[in-house]
């Protein structure tokens, strides 16, 4: 990624504001070294040539007095525009790419991985905080600062000035051909967090997995392993930049002594004023200044300039659903849900539902049945439009769902996927999930029909991480109590009954019976209990369906 892209600048309001405020703090920062420089070369001049006392030089030295506290001023309106900025962009940014996601993989993360996510969203957009409230600012300063001290030293010494310009670029250049260096090792730092990250997650959601096959101390010196991954490429990181630095540092003092050599040659010879030469001389370090600094906090912030290329590759992730239209969502509480010939596909999968039909009538309750990766659960993401199908139509009466807006359609629809989620927050958050303005009788009512009467009686208690674990059955009555009070026409169940026990399954199984006939209900599952509460059933095997009379699966 370059520097200064202009990609990132536009996900980035916040900083686009600041780095227009930066020009101006530039050129009053120019402005405040150079009078700095040369009041310092006027005061000295005087006292040592002209031999001038302290009254005499009393306004020069308060002149100068304040054009230090401006400079100091500047230099604080820098770091703190530049910190407020960085706070607003990562906070920015961090929305924008969960909003493309959440829009893009409306599903799930799919073929991404949620520990890699995790960490460019957060610790990746916190590495971001350097470069925007620190590196721009150098930028700005090291594209505006240089020219100005430049010009004005051309217009009292060019001679001076040429030597200058000469030995100037040595710093971008040596940025340059060790920033390359610095591009890989961090890229190779990224990745190796990312595996950390996602290997970290994926062993902490198989704990228990790994206790009961005794794979916890093999886990442990895999963790150890790519831990010791990153603490290499972050070493190698280090390295780098602190080569960089003793590189920029030399090429900043070798100039600066080139120049204090020549004038120290011409002021024995008379070739120069002393009060232009210390002006030049005190301007000298102040040349290479912006340009050093910039090259340090780009090296500081090369780990957000990593963690920035893959944001914007998340930004521009291909969305699984393409049809996305703004008409209104029809009512299949009016006409019923139909799907025509409609055939699915997964990216290095094929297709998994070939030429499908259903109907499915408004208050009918239909049983999609078959085995595990038959294609059920990819059925339902189509009716939730969390995939589009490759061809076929999904109608409501006449009108295409695919026409219809996204969001619109889904609110006509609850669902309760195979593994519900709880997140951090009282009961009664996790049941208003579908309906916030929901009121706590509404939510133990939503639960008495779940068959979860004793929850009711419990709104106030959290649940999630960090709250009372419940049970896989209470989980699952949960869920399917937030789908009840969503009191959508359409009720999309995911194999409710899977890994109940007996009891839990048959309260499931109970709710779903005495739901009122104004709700449509898809079930797909593989248990054959699930038949006796639906209207009729339909199985659904190698992507194909067909009519299943029920009694067929209970003799089987």
């Amino acid at each position: 990624m370059r520097p200064l892209d202009p990609r990132l600048l536009r996900e980035a309001r916040p900083a686009r504001r600041f780095l227009a405020a930066s020009v101006v703090l530039a050129l009053a920062t120019a402005a405040a070294i150079v009078a700095q420089a040369a009041l310092l070369g006027h005061v000295v001049a005087g006292a040592f040539l002209a031999h001038r006392g302290l009254g005499e030089l009393a306004a020069p030295l308060l002149a100068l007095a304040a054009v230090s506290v401006a400079r100091g001023g500047l230099a604080w309106a820098f770091e703190t525009g530049g910190s407020l900025a960085a706070a607003g962009t990562v906070a920015a940014l961090r929305r924008r790419v969960l909003a493309h996601l959440v829009s893009a993989r409306p599903g799930g993360l799919g073929d991404l991985h949620a520990g890699e996510v995790a960490a460019a969203t957060v610790d990746g957009a916190e590495a971001l905080e350097p470069y925007f409230a620190r590196f721009l600012p150098q930028l700005v300063l090291g594209a505006v600062v240089p020219p100005v001290l430049l010009g004005w030293i051309a217009v009292r010494d060019l001679t001076s000035a040429v030597a200058l310009a000469v030995a100037l670029p040595t710093i971008p250049v040596f940025g340059i051909l060790i920033g390359r260096g610095a591009e890989q090792a961090t890229e190779r730092r990224r990745e190796a967090l990312a595996r950390l990250s996602t290997h970290f997650l994926d062993v902490v959601r198989g704990l228990a997995t790994l206790r009961a096959y005794r794979r916890g101390a093999a886990q442990a010196e895999a963790i150890a392993r790519r831990t010791d991954e990153l603490r290499r490429g972050t070493m190698a990181t280090l390295r780098i930049a602190f080569l960089s630095a003793f590189v920029l540092e030399l090429a900043a003092s070798l100039g600066t002594a080139l120049v204090a050599v020549e004038i120290g040659i011409r002021l024995t010879r008379g070739g120069v004023a002393l009060e232009p030469a210390l002006a030049i001389l005190v301007l000298a370090p102040e040349l290479f200044l912006p340009w050093r600094n910039g090259a340090v906090q780009f090296h500081a912030s090369a780990d957000g300039l990593a963690a920035a290329r893959r944001l914007l590759e998340l930004v521009d992730l291909a969305p699984a659903t393409t049809a996305a239209g703004t008409g209104a969502a029809p009512d299949p509480a009016l006409a019923p849900l139909r799907l025509e010939r409609v055939s699915a596909a997964y990216p290095g999968r094929g297709r998994v539902l070939r030429h499908v039909t259903l109907e499915l009538a408004p208050g009918e309750r239909v049983a999609l049945y078959g085995p595990s990766g038959a294609g059920k659960s990819t059925l339902l993401a189509l009716l939730l439009r969390f995939l589009d199908p490759v061809e076929g139509r999904i109608l409501v009466g006449r009108d295409d769902v695919l026409a219809a807006d996204p969001d619109a359609w889904r609110r006509r629809i609850a669902w309760v996927p195979q593994r519900p989620l709880l997140e951090a927050g009282t009961l009664a958050d996790a049941v208003r999930l579908g309906r916030p303005e929901a009121t706590d009788a509404e939510v133990g009512a939503a639960l008495a029909a779940a068959g979860a009467p004793e929850l009711a009686r419990r709104l106030d208690v959290r649940v999630g991480p960090g709250g009372v674990s419940l049970s896989a059955g209470e989980t699952r009555r949960v869920a399917l109590a937030r789908g009840f009070l969503r009191d959508a026409p359409i009720l999309l169940l995911d194999e409710p009954t899977a890994h109940l026990d007996d009891a839990s399954a048959v309260a499931v199984l109970e709710a779903i019976a005495a739901l009122p006939r104004r709700v449509s209900v898809l079930v797909a599952t593989h248990d054959p209990a699930v038949l006796h509460v639906v209207d009729r059933a339909l199985e659904l095997r190698d992507g194909r369906l067909r009519a299943l009379p029920c009694e067929e699966v209970v003799a089987a």
